[in-house]
């Protein structure tokens, strides 16, 4: 399917990257052409599925007469690169993301067109909602603000909120396509938004807040978080080497290690996680133990938490312990 060319660009460009759901892409599209206008532009990569997902999404398109609406296919690359090619065909003024499991709320893109119009904001975040089943169906707030976030009072205080949450995810915010030029998904890499989302928001000051669930996020036992691998310790080892980079670039700026803290605490807690479902304790190859020591001491005068300030100091006598109890309970 080809796009067809209007000649006033879409004010936001909407990506859709699936990879064997058929399970629930046709619900997670039906979600969003339910309320979207031609305004917007919707863009679709298969990536190299080999379930009937791609067949399901073609008969769902072909019952569909929006004008603006792409569907790619292409040979398995991985969620980051699939989001960088929808990156690539995206022509809307802002951008955002849909995955294929997930669903809108029916009041999605009404709460959000009003200050995508206005154009005040370079990144509008909101609230998301996880469901297992069936999505919510709770009233919608009838006053919904778009509430600036108070750079004028608290330069990149008022950051901190959202950076102890640590809670990354491409699809619980709208981007101007403009913030992001020059920069990629990083290719192979899982946890992508982790590497990619944070590093937005140091780049301007037109941020606004919607207190609201505007995306439902579905508990998928298929999906990453619940299928931990050796590389996904890898992937957040280079998210956290990345936030120490960051610091490590800006040392002149206490105020960036304080902000960025919380993230490597959170980082270092996926890790110790990863590592004890994998291993049965926390293991920590030598390169690990480097990352993590200069991690403490990048933060040592930061909100993070001297327990772990410690157990990032001294990881090896972490591994000790997680060892020696993990012996104790199989005996």
């Amino acid at each position: 399917m080809s796009m067809i060319k209007k000649t006033k660009q879409p004010l936001l460009s909407i990506i859709v990257p699936f990879h064997n759901n058929e399970k629930f892409i046709i619900e997670a599209l039906q979600s969003l052409f339910e309320q979207i206008n031609d305004e917007v532009e919707v863009i679709i990569i298969d990536d190299g599925s080999d379930d009937n997902s791609n067949m399901l999404v073609e008969n769902f398109l072909g019952q569909q007469h929006f004008e603006r609406v792409s569907f790619f296919s292409q040979v398995n690359q991985g969620i980051a690169e699939t989001r960088n090619v929808g990156l690539q065909k995206a022509t809307g003024i802002y951008v955002t993301f849909l995955d294929g499991d997930d669903i809108l709320s029916p009041v999605y893109y009404s709460t959000l067109a009003p200050s995508l119009r206005k154009g005040e904001f370079d990144i509008i975040d909101f609230n998301f909602r996880e469901f297992s089943e069936f999505p919510p169906t709770d009233e919608v707030s009838e006053n919904i603000s778009c509430t600036p976030y108070d750079f004028k009072s608290s330069e990149i205080d008022c950051l901190k909120p959202i950076f102890e949450r640590s809670n990354w995810h491409l699809w619980s915010r709208i981007f101007r396509r403009e913030l992001l030029k020059g920069d990629t998904f990083v290719k192979g890499r899982r946890y992508e938004d982790v590497i990619f989302t944070p590093f937005q928001y140091f780049k301007t000051k037109k941020i606004a807040h919607i207190d609201e669930q505007l995306y439902f996020y579905r508990i998928n036992e298929s999906g990453i978080t619940r299928n931990i691998k050796n590389k996904d310790i890898e992937d957040i080892l280079f998210a956290m080497y990345k936030m120490l980079y960051f610091i490590k670039t800006h040392e002149n700026d206490a105020e960036i290690a304080k902000l960025v803290s919380p993230m490597i605490e959170n980082c270092f807690i996926e890790v110790k996680k990863m590592t004890k479902k994998i291993y049965g304790y926390y293991y920590y190859p030598p390169a690990t133990v480097k990352l993590f020591k200069l991690a403490a001491s990048l933060c040592k005068n930061t909100s993070l938490s001297r327990r772990k300030y410690f157990q990032m100091k001294y990881p090896l006598v972490d591994t000790y312990i997680s060892k020696i109890n993990s012996i104790l309970k199989i005996r």
